[in-house]
């Protein structure tokens, strides 16, 4: 997940969680690697920039309406259940 300051991003092989600010340049550090050109990467940097601190914000457009009830904490809640489940069945 990605947005202003707002990102979520799992690294190294231990898969380390980042969020907030950090993960947001990490992201965009990644991003900015795998461009090729010198020239790519400034003109890159120059609209990223233009976009991040400039006034005018868009609402995200989402095309499908399933998308705009996604439960972000469905992986969480699924991994909560089945430590109950694996607890009720250590206590039997």
């Amino acid at each position: 997940m990605i947005g202003r300051n707002a990102a979520v991003a799992e690294v190294s092989e231990h898969r380390h969680e980042l969020q907030g600010p950090v993960a947001f340049a990490a992201w965009l550090g990644v991003h900015a690697a795998l461009l090729t050109t010198a020239r790519a990467k400034i003109e890159t940097f120059v609209e990223w920039g233009w976009d991040y601190f400039g006034k005018a914000h868009a609402d995200p457009v989402l095309d499908r309406i399933s998308q705009a009830d996604i439960n972000w904490n469905a992986d969480e809640e699924k991994q909560l259940l089945a430590e109950g489940i694996r607890s009720c069945m250590m206590k039997r």
